[in-house]
């Protein structure tokens, strides 16, 4: 049993990279497509297709993502713990004590990362205003 899930793990994440790729891919020959059938009809399509700019990262987006992955990382080291506890087969615990460290230092990460933006975008700290 380890054997396959070990197996698959990998097999899984190559797939679901390849459907990601596939389906861009896709998108945007079907985008082409419309555009090409509009210029053959006498329409004036849009102007030429570019990506939209994606969504600059706001600390806001880090604290929402912080609190999210840091939950699912306690959520998965309690999974870790109870798995480890009972004598059933299931899941080996390793795989979600694993998980979990990742996920919760990942949204630790964030978590810093939003304090120090903020300290950072609430402006400059005045030294004369600092206890030495």
């Amino acid at each position: 049993m380890d054997d396959v899930l070990a197996l698959m793990i990998p097999i899984l994440g190559i797939g679901v990279a390849f459907w990601a790729i596939y389906w861009g891919h896709r998108t945007k020959r079907l985008q082409y497509e419309e555009r090409r059938l509009m210029i053959e009809k006498g329409m004036e399509p849009p102007p030429a297709l570019v990506d939209e700019p994606k969504k600059r990262v706001t600390p806001e987006d880090c604290l929402r993502r912080g609190v999210i992955m840091l939950f699912l990382g306690i959520g998965l080291a309690i999974a870790y713990l109870v798995l480890r506890a009972s004598a059933g087969d299931g899941p080996p615990p390793w795989l979600f004590g694993t998980g979990g460290a990742i996920v919760g230092l990942l949204g630790g990460g964030n978590l810093v990362y939003y304090a120090i933006a903020k300290r950072h975008r609430s402006g400059p700290v005045n030294d004369s205003a600092v206890e030495r």
